[in-house]
């Protein structure tokens, strides 16, 4: 859940980066997101799904 925390950040910091908004507050209005999702995983125990190899 770590890279798509980040990458949900990511996604607000270009969206409010691409409209004209200033470094400072794209930068804390985009950690708000990825603070809250990192807590809403940890506190629920979420994983995203492991990628499991066929037996040989």
């Amino acid at each position: 859940m770590y890279a798509t925390a980040v990458l949900a950040g990511a996604a607000v910091h270009l969206g409010l980066h691409a409209v004209g908004v200033g470094d400072t507050a794209t930068t804390c209005v985009c950690a708000g997101p990825v603070f809250a999702l990192r807590m809403i995983a940890v506190l629920r125990d979420l994983h995203l799904p492991r990628l499991r190899y066929p037996p040989d």
